[in-house]
């Protein structure tokens, strides 16, 4: 469970709110299943830390509506520190990994032809770039060029974490790209591509790395964490134009449309939607890009099969599954497209 530091500011509003609530400090205790001695400790600002979900239900038992209390507590909340404990720590690098290495990002025609401008005035050809990537010259000092490449690498020690990539690409992505043999790509290579262009162009390390997340922003190439940022700050249609590509128009238009019809089957018969969506659920858990493609597969093809047809077909399907259900079990990525 995360911790947070606890600040003067953060004991003084947990007191005050108290009081002006009227609230006993015998019930918040009680509300939160502590000791009257630990709230008198947050008061008076003698520990150390606090427990997030503990803060959280303080101030949702003294200001009562979610929105009131998280509107309140955030600033407060970015005046101090989080820890987390090391599986918090892991989990949160794997959502950084999926984001940042498994996630695949369409690439604009805009931003190729960023890119091909930015080769034209350097005077490079794409190749150069991408062997320019391979030296990995911001590394060369660490003990590190040996370790697996092209991936989110993680060091931690008792002050911070870090992450690296060590590149090793293949020597013709970047022209595949620009040919659209690539059409998408995860963020950290597109980060990598964008920051060496603005080295070569005589930036800083932290300026090109400033100067590449901005551009591709500017060209609807966002991280999930960055996407998310932008569309919280967003408010009409226009605004969200800025940040939503076509695929995510296309992908919510049909996202939206499949909730409907498993809406109405739920609707229709909640266990029998219950169970099979069960089974998709579990399913899902073993490979969930080779799930996807077993029920993207061209089913609208069946439109002419009658009732006893379509039983046939599922008990056809039945027994393939059967056939490959005995297979032993291998270790492999789950975010490969079939």
């Amino acid at each position: 469970m995360p911790k947070v530091k606890l600040t003067e500011e953060l004991s003084k509003a947990i007191k005050n709110t108290r009081n002006d609530k009227g609230v006993k400090a015998s019930d918040l205790a009680a509300h939160i299943d502590r000791s009257l001695a630990y709230i008198s400790k947050l008061e008076n600002h003698n520990a150390e830390f606090v427990d997030l979900e503990v803060l959280y239900n303080i101030f949702e038992f003294l200001m009562g509506k979610t929105e009131d209390f998280l509107e309140y507590i955030q600033p407060l909340l970015e005046k101090t520190t989080i820890e987390l404990t090391p599986d918090e720590i892991k989990e949160q690098e794997w959502i950084q990994v999926f984001d940042l290495e498994y996630r695949r990002i369409p690439i604009s025609d805009s931003l190729i032809t960023f890119i091909k401008e930015m080769l034209k005035k350097l005077g490079l050809t794409s190749n150069q770039v991408i062997l320019k990537m391979n030296k990995n010259e911001e590394l060369s000092y660490r003990n590190i060029l040996q370790q697996k490449t092209n991936s989110l690498i993680y060091e931690r020690s008792k002050e911070k974490s870090t992450s690296y990539i060590v590149f090793d690409l293949k020597e013709t992505l970047l022209e595949d790209i620009l040919n659209k043999k690539i059409s998408n790509i995860n963020y950290i290579t597109m980060e990598g591509i964008v920051r060496t262009l603005y080295k070569l162009h005589d930036l800083s390390v932290d300026e090109a790395s400033e100067k590449a997340v901005s551009t591709l922003n500017e060209h609807k190439f966002f991280s999930l964490y960055e996407k998310k940022e932008l569309l919280r700050e967003k408010i009409n249609g226009e605004e969200l134009d800025m940040v939503l590509t076509e695929f995510d128009k296309m992908n919510i238009t049909v996202v939206n449309t499949i909730m409907k019809h498993l809406k109405m089957l739920s609707d229709w018969n909640i266990d029998y939607a219950n169970q099979k969506l069960k089974n998709l659920e579990e399913s899902f858990a073993i490979d969930p890009s080779f799930i996807l493609a077993v029920i993207g597969s061209e089913f609208f093809k069946l439109t002419n099969l009658d009732k006893e047809e379509k039983k046939s077909f599922l008990s056809d399907l039945s027994a393939l599954i059967d056939k490959h259900s005995d297979k032993p079990t291998v270790s492999e990525e789950k975010f490969e497209a079939y």
